[in-house]
């Protein structure tokens, strides 16, 4: 599998874009990067973009990817009207415009989600968000883990929805479920593997 990080944007927000096998999706496209574009030229037409959540920083580009390659979104029912709520995605609290955006396609009705040859598996994770969700790719012993985890860190969880113990709770579900050597693709700063984490991390418990 080929994952190709874009990080961009205010926020320094880090979308990815993957490959495995003839199938391409996007996860959390920040911005309209041109970069974006550029990856997926070169792996390939996506088939869909998935949202570890929908915060305003991890939205940006999905309008310019649905208008070019005709994909749709999936996304956390709990979050399906974030996309057109500029109080519920963050970008109110940062006083940045809201883009007009349409609302999702999709949204994750089972626990596996299967695109071509991507199978993940969906954790629900709140805490950063109501409907944050890790997107766990078995065979990759991958997880794409949006603001729950990061680098000797966690997620915040003074926006809209947010909820420290909920997120902790999240957390400690994700440390019994997932290997340690899952790496961890989080929504900014560097990779890290769950291993690493209950070492380092000062928020681990």
């Amino acid at each position: 599998m080929q994952i190709k990080k874009i990080t961009s944007g205010l926020a320094q927000e880090n979308g990815y874009v993957l490959e495995k096998d003839g199938t391409v999706v996007v996860i959390d496209p920040g911005t309209d990067d041109p970069r974006f574009f550029e990856v997926i030229d070169r792996f390939g037409t996506p088939s869909a973009i998935l949202l570890t959540h929908a915060h305003f920083d991890h939205i940006g580009g999905i309008d310019a990817l649905r208008e070019r390659y005709q994909i749709p979104v999936y996304i956390h029912r709990l979050e399906t009207d974030w996309l057109t709520n500029g109080e519920k995605n963050g970008a109110s609290a940062f006083n940045l415009p809201m883009p007009s955006m349409k609302p999702a396609e999709k949204t994750y009705e089972d626990d596996v989600l299967r695109i071509g040859n991507l199978t993940f598996q969906i954790y629900h994770t709140p805490g950063h968000s109501p409907g944050s969700v890790v997107l766990y790719m078995a065979d990759e012993k991958t997880a794409f883990c949006g603001d729950l985890i990061f680098k000797q860190s966690v997620g915040r969880t003074d926006l809209f929805g947010g909820d420290q113990s909920t997120l902790m709770g999240s957390i400690d579900r994700m440390k019994q479920l997932l290997p340690d050597e899952t790496i961890l693709y989080s929504g900014h700063g560097p990779q890290t593997t769950l291993e690493e984490e209950k070492r380092t991390n000062p928020f681990f418990t």
